[in-house]
C-alpha cells in the first residue's frame, strides 16, 4: 500500500513539474522576443545552452554513480565491438530529433499567439497514434478515431483564427523572409544588419499587407508556413518520444542508470546543435564577430535553464512512465499558457476562440474515455471467458 502511494505521489509530481515548466517555457519564448517578435539572439545557441547544461549534470550524475560502482567515467563511451558502439550510437537518433523539434518550436511561437501554439500543438495526439498504429502495430476502436478526426477539424479552424492569420501576413511574409534564418538584428552586429536591410530593399511592405487583407476577407482557410511547421513539428516529436522510450527499457535498459543513458543522448545534442552552427556560414560569422551570447536578455537566460529542466523531466517520463502518460499532461500545458497568456502577455480570446478551444478539450476526453473503456471491456472479457472455461 506504501509503495502504491509513494509511486503515485512521484506520478503526480511528475506531472505538476512537466506543466510547469513546459507552459514556463513558451511564455518565457515569446517574452524573449522583442518589440517587433523578433528574437535578438540565435535560438540555436539556447538549445546549445540547453543542451549542455542537461550533460553536465547527467555527467556528474554519472560520475557519482560510476564511482558507487567501481568504474570509470570513459567507460561508458569506450566500446570493444561494434555491436557495442552501436547502442551507443543509438542515442543519435533522439538527439537528432530533439534537435529539430527544439529549433522548429522558436518559429511555430513566431507565427502564432502562445495560446494557439498550444492548441496546435495538441495535433501531437494524432501523430503519436498514427505512429503507434504504423509502427507499433496498436489498434484504436472506432470512437478514438472519430474523436481524432473531430480534434483535428477542431485544430484547423482554431488555426485560422482572424489575430493569427494577420499576425502571419504582417510578421510571416516580411519576417520571415528576412529571417528565416533565425539571424537577430541586433545594430551593434553590422554585417548581419546589412544583409537584412539588403533583403528588405526588394520587399514591398504595403502591396503585401494588403493582399493579406484581401486572402483574409475573401478565402475560408490560408495555408501558410506555420501550419506546416506545426504538422513537421509534431510528428518529429512523436517520432523521438516514442524512439526514445523504446531504447529507454529495451534490452534491459531498466535496469541502466538513467544518467548514463541521458549523458549518451545529450552528447549527441550537443554535437548536433552545435555542428549546425559551425557549418552554416552565417551562424559562424555571427558567433565569431558578436559571440555565442548576443542579444541575450534576462529571460533568455532563464529559457536555457528552463528547457534544460523540461528536458530532464521528459527522459524521466519517458523511463518510468510512458509517452501517453507525457502526451496527455501536454494537454493540462494547454490550459495553463492559455490562462498565462491572458495575465502576462495580453492576449485577448475572440469568440470563436471560446467556442472552438473546448471542443479541443472535449474531442481529447473523448479519445481518452474510450480507451479506459476499451482496457475495462478488454479486462471484462478475460474475467468472462475465466468463469467459462471453469464451469467447462
Amino acid at each position: 500500500m506504501g509503495m502504491d502511494v509513494w509511486a503515485c505521489s512521484i506520478t503526480v509530481a511528475l506531472g505538476v513539474i512537466y506543466v510547469c515548466l513546459g507552459s514556463g517555457r513558451i511564455i518565457i519564448t515569446r517574452l524573449s522576443a522583442n518589440e517587433d517578435k523578433k528574437y535578438d539572439y540565435l535560438p540555436i545557441t539556447v538549445n546549445v545552452c540547453a543542451e549542455a547544461v542537461k550533460l553536465l549534470v547527467c555527467g556528474a550524475l554519472s560520475y557519482r554513480y560510476l564511482q558507487q560502482e567501481g568504474r570509470k567515467l570513459h567507460s561508458i563511451y569506450q566500446q570493444t565491438s561494434w555491436q557495442e558502439m552501436l547502442k551507443v550510437m543509438k542515442w543519435s537518433v533522439p538527439g537528432l530529433l530533439y534537435f529539430m523539434d527544439n529549433l522548429i518550436g522558436f518559429f511555430v511561437i513566431s507565427f502564432f499567439d502562445p495560446a494557439l501554439v498550444v492548441l496546435l500543438n495538441n495535433f501531437v495526439i494524432i501523430s503519436t497514434s498514427i505512429l503507434f498504429r504504423v509502427v507499433l502495430k496498436r489498434k484504436l476502436s472506432s470512437i478514438q478515431w472519430a474523436s481524432l478526426v473531430v480534434l483535428f477539424l477542431a485544430i484547423v479552424s482554431l488555426s485560422n483564427q482572424a489575430h493569427s492569420t494577420n499576425m502571419h501576413f504582417q510578421h510571416t511574409h516580411i519576417h520571415h523572409a528576412i529571417n528565416i534564418s533565425s539571424l537577430p538584428s541586433n545594430p551593434k552586429c553590422s554585417s548581419q544588419k546589412i544583409v537584412i536591410d539588403t533583403t528588405l530593399k526588394d520587399i514591398d511592405e504595403p502591396e503585401i499587407l494588403e493582399r493579406g487583407r484581401r486572402a483574409v476577407g475573401n478565402t475560408a482557410f490560408i495555408l501558410n508556413r506555420g501550419h506546416m511547421l506545426v504538422l513537421l513539428q509534431c510528428f518529429i516529436s512523436s517520432s523521438a518520444n516514442i524512439y526514445n522510450e523504446k531504447i529507454f527499457k529495451e534490452d534491459h535498459g531498466m535496469d541502466e542508470s538513467i544518467y548514463i543513458q541521458n549523458s549518451k543522448l545529450y552528447l549527441f545534442g550537443v554535437f548536433f546543435n552545435a555542428l549546425t552552427l559551425l557549418v552554416d556560414k552565417r551562424f559562424r560569422r555571427h558567433i565569431f564577430q558578436c559571440g555565442l551570447f548576443d542579444g541575450y536578455n534576462s529571460y533568455t537566460t532563464l529559457l536555457i535553464f528552463v528547457t534544460a529542466l523540461q528536458g530532464l523531466t521528459i527522459s524521466l517520463i519517458l523511463k518510468f512512465r510512458d509517452n501517453m502518460f507525457h502526451v496527455m499532461s501536454q494537454q493540462l500545458v494547454t490550459v495553463a499558457v492559455i490562462t498565462l497568456s491572458v495575465f502576462f502577455i495580453g492576449f485577448t480570446p475572440s469568440l470563436d476562440f471560446f467556442l472552438q478551444a473546448p471542443t479541443v478539450l472535449i474531442a481529447i476526453f473523448i479519445y481518452n474515455k474510450s480507451k479506459e473503456l476499451s482496457s475495462s471491456e478488454e479486462v471484462d472479457s478475460g474475467d468472462n471467458n475465466g468463469v467459462r472455461n471453469t464451469e467447462v
